[in-house]
């Protein structure tokens, strides 16, 4: 089995063992409501009588950000039915909004000052009533609401600065995760402060890692997770900024999407703009990973949406306070896998709960999590835990509201991959009539070779490389700003005495041969200018320089690579963005 890990120079290390009946990996939205849930069960149960009681229980949550929402990321307008599921009176609670959606737009763009406002809004971008959140508020009040409980018998640990490194296994069963050492030089060798990772031993661990996360792939590897989804996980990488604007210049509830321009011929993608409350606004583009364009940037996208003249009219006078980068899962109901296995289950972005056509997924990983808890009290009380017992959550979940919403909207990623062609708006239009369905149900999402941008050397051709590219703007650092820029207000911070955590794993000549043959697609792809190639005055390059510290753990590297040459693992704990508006 291949090793995932980045500790493999210690494999027979003493590590102490922990102990949990449920282990939670990921302190995001859909973990985060599994968790509170279950606790619900769990006091519900405890107090019914005749029940069997639970008590002496240990449950987990690891986090590898240094603080639950540190590395938190998402748009976000948020439909609250699942959090009203959870919590009837979240806003008596405190629940952190930034305003309910009264005011929406929808723009197809044409050109840097024109474009067409739909005069309807299409029903699966009808956001009135929803909340705009920022995701690092949001999960940082979850997790403040957990930790107020106290449940007798129960013992609640939340465990923020500790990354699951490897996947723990037991006859072939999932037994827990082990974390990452801590206190690490660059070559390996462990420093006076070095600390042993853990083994976390669970009944039941549940994966909420977010999009491509890294034991899920080890989980994909030994139990082949995906081999019945019609399709493979499907991807997108967003970029947002987060502005202080003059008092009044947008309304409070205020949303616009776009589609269009800046995206060449064949790409899939759109823009976000979402008023915050106080005087904010986030302003974001997410692009497709699964077009046929090596060179496809986030970023770009971005600064140039910012030149359109409706949003730098609003833009304009303001103050850059923050930026950030993720990929995003966009697959949804095809691209899903299997949800549960012997010890173990998969939440949220990593099960591909999404709907693409809706731009949300917060809802629907919150509803997996909720269906997960009561699967998890039915598999504590009688103790098993079994790929039977825990398969039931699945079963749920599908036959919940939001199982039908991802059936309706199961093609729509296929039908817009490459952008709104009349045979997508065809499509599109036999899906709103069939709740779906469209000719060749479900929909491949098949890279196009033959989409065509502007410039066809976009397509990596031999020699064409990042500083060859027309990037069309200039970065001020008033209105457009670089990636460097940028990504110092992510906040970003690693110990750069650790092993880098993006791993070459094919070797450095592999990088050099992409450089030469597609244009080494990293140093234009990556929103956080992680990889760079530098050639010698012979014009020859011989490894790719990699600054792992700006690293923004959006995960684009090791989904777009070309060659599959790059792995992301977590860093030593606590390392990455330091999100608080994002």
């Amino acid at each position: 089995m291949r090793d995932f890990s980045t500790q493999s120079a210690r494999p027979n290390m003493e590590r102490e063992d922990l102990d949990f009946d449920v282990l939670f990996v990921g302190g995001g939205p859909a973990n985060l409501t599994s968790l509170w849930r279950l606790l619900d069960l769990i006091e519900a149960h405890n107090t019914r009588e005749g029940s069997k009681k639970l008590e002496g229980l240990t449950i987990g949550l690891i986090e590898k950000a240094d603080e639950i929402g540190d590395h938190a990321f998402s748009g976000a307008v948020l439909d609250p039915i699942a959090l009203k599921e959870l919590c009837p009176e979240f806003l008596k609670l405190g629940f952190p909004t930034e305003g309910e959606v009264t005011q929406e737009q929808v723009w197809l763009l044409t050109s840097e000052r024109s474009g067409f406002k739909f005069p309807l809004l299409p029903p699966f971008l009808n956001n009135h009533g929803n909340h705009i959140v920022s995701l690092s508020r949001m999960v940082r009040w979850m997790a403040q609401q957990i930790e107020t409980r106290e449940i007798p018998g129960v013992d609640v640990m939340l465990l923020p600065g500790f990354a699951g490194i490897k996947v723990l296994w037991e006859d072939g069963r999932v037994a827990g995760v082990q974390t990452a050492d801590k206190g690490v030089n660059g070559d390996g060798t462990p420093r006076s402060n070095f600390e042993p990772g853990n083994n976390l031993r669970a009944k039941v661990t549940v994966f909420g890692e977010g999009p491509r996360g890294h034991l899920a792939r080890e989980l994909e590897a030994v139990l082949h997770l995906q081999k019945d989804a019609p399709n493979p996980q499907a991807f997108e990488m967003g970029a947002k900024e987060i502005w202080e604007i003059p008092e009044n210049r947008v309304p409070d509830g205020f949303v616009l999407h776009s589609t269009g321009w800046p995206l060449q011929d064949g790409e899939g993608g759109g823009s976000f703009v979402y008023k915050l409350s106080g005087n904010q606004l986030a302003v974001g583009y997410v692009v497709s990973l699964d077009t046929a364009d090596p060179f496809i940037d986030a970023h770009l996208a971005l600064q140039k949406f910012k030149t359109h003249a409706k949003i730098k009219a609003m833009l304009e006078g303001g103050k850059l306070l923050q930026y950030g980068g993720k990929a995003l899962a966009i697959g949804g109901l095809t691209c899903m896998p299997r949800l549960a296995f012997d010890g173990g289950m998969l939440v949220g972005d990593g099960a591909q709960m999404v709907n693409a056509a809706r731009l949300k997924g917060l809802h629907l990983g919150m509803k997996g999590g909720i269906e997960a808890a009561e699967t998890i009290l039915d598999a504590l009380v009688e103790e098993d835990f079994s790929e039977t017992s825990l398969m039931r959550y699945a079963t749920s979940f599908m036959e919940s509201w939001a199982g039908e919403e991802l059936r309706a909207s199961r093609n729509f990623h296929g039908i817009v991959t490459h952008g709104l062609t009349p045979s997508a708006g065809l499509n599109l239009g036999i899906g709103l009539l069939t709740n779906g369905w469209v000719p060749g149900d479900p929909k491949k999402f098949q890279a196009d070779d033959k989409a065509t941008c502007t410039t066809e050397t976009f397509y990596g051709k031999k020699g064409l490389h990042r500083d060859d590219l027309d990037w069309g703007i200039k970065f001020d650092g008033k209105a457009l700003y670089s990636k460097l820029d940028d990504v110092y207000l992510a906040g970003v911070m690693h110990d750069e005495h650790q092993p880098g955590h993006l791993k070459i794993v094919k070797g450095d000549d592999v990088c050099v041969t992409c450089y030469a043959s597609k244009g080494a697609p990293c140093t234009v792809f990556c929103p956080a200018q992680v990889y760079e190639m530098h050639p010698d005055a012979h014009g020859k390059v011989t490894k790719v320089e990699i600054a792992f510290s700006n690293c923004v753990h959006c995960k684009t590297c090791d989904i777009k690579c070309p060659e599959q040459n790059v792995l992301w693992t977590p860093p030593e704990g606590g390392g990455g963005p330091k999100y608080t508006l994002c």
